[in-house]
């Protein structure tokens, strides 16, 4: 049973969906912290056959329409009102920024549909009626692998909690990174697969081609070069890039859907650059990119894995 002192004056709790957590509780820092829980959100299509009345009501009968929608949460997170990162950064933006960390880390199918100002576990009990928002209420693009596990296990927590705060502090003072972020964010909502296909290579343009000249060269020969140590694999990559641009202008300049493989490609290549620049703290600058392009890099390590 969670105890009053987890309602936390001012705190915003986001439901999380798609997920199970390993553990009780994990504590982020900062007062953020993710917590077992049960709420199931659901939305029913209903139907009217009168025009309102004076009181502004539809009449009955009303009939129920095959549809609507339904979220099992259990996982919520607790967001406080003030962050160490700025005025900035509230409650929302907090817990966006959360799972949206969880999202780039393993689990993009999650989400978070609803907010409430009080602990779901304790709104049956509470004497206060509850503040419930709507929140991320679209559905996302990619789903549960069927290997896939949809835990929140340990190790992705810890890197969550190691590098939030680092990873908001470069949000902040960066607006590239910044909109590369939120760009490569969006493209998991569920919508055509062209429009994410474009969201991607916008905040990969963003963070590899400071200019608009020799955008299909400079993008893949960048990233090639920042993920991969100089020979034969970086080579292969930047081949592979160079086709996945080529998927980039399809969905750009024809009414013609892209493909879900180029589509996952292009999302994997952008997470590992942005999993390398929250790792490293830093987004790297066109002169460092151009040095890996035509230096021997001294460190062949280009892990990308949280």
């Amino acid at each position: 049973m969670i105890s009053d002192s987890t309602t936390r004056p001012g705190s915003i709790y986001g439901g999380v969906t798609g997920v199970r957590l390993a553990v009780e509780s994990f504590t982020l820092g900062e007062g953020v912290e993710l917590r077992q829980t049960y709420c199931h959100l659901f939305s029913t299509n209903m139907t009217a056959f009168e025009r309102p009345g004076p009181d502004g009501h539809h009449p009955a009968p009303w009939k129920a329409a095959r549809g609507g929608w339904g979220h099992d949460i259990e996982v919520e997170i607790c967001a406080p009102a003030e962050s160490p990162l700025g005025s900035s950064f509230d409650a929302t933006e907090t817990i966006w920024w959360i799972v949206a960390l969880l999202r780039l880390a393993r689990f993009p199918f999650l989400s978070v549909p609803v907010l409430s100002d009080q602990p779901f576990r304790k709104i049956p009990q509470s004497s206060v009626e509850p503040v419930l928002t709507p929140f991320e209420t679209e559905g996302r693009l990619f789903g549960v692998p069927g290997s896939e596990d949809p835990t929140l296990d340990t190790a992705t927590l810890t890197w969550v909690a190691d590098n939030w705060l680092k990873a908001g502090q470069l949000l902040n003072s960066d607006p590239k990174f910044y909109s590369a972020f939120r760009a490569f964010d969006s493209a998991t909502v569920r919508g055509r697969a062209s429009a994410s296909m474009l969201a991607l290579w916008g905040g990969l343009e963003q963070l590899f081609a400071p200019s608009a000249g020799e955008l299909r060269f400079r993008v893949s020969a960048l990233l090639a070069s920042f993920l991969e140590a100089p020979g034969a694999s970086r080579l292969a990559l930047y081949k592979r890039v160079l086709k996945l641009y080529n998927e980039r202008s399809v969905a750009a300049h024809t009414a013609k859907d892209v493909e879900m493989g180029p589509l996952m490609e292009t999302y994997v290549l952008m997470r590992n650059a942005l999993v390398r620049m929250i790792d490293e703290g830093q987004v790297p600058q066109q002169s460092e990119l151009e040095s890996l392009l035509f230096c021997a890099s001294p460190n062949s390590d280009s892990s990308t894995t949280p």
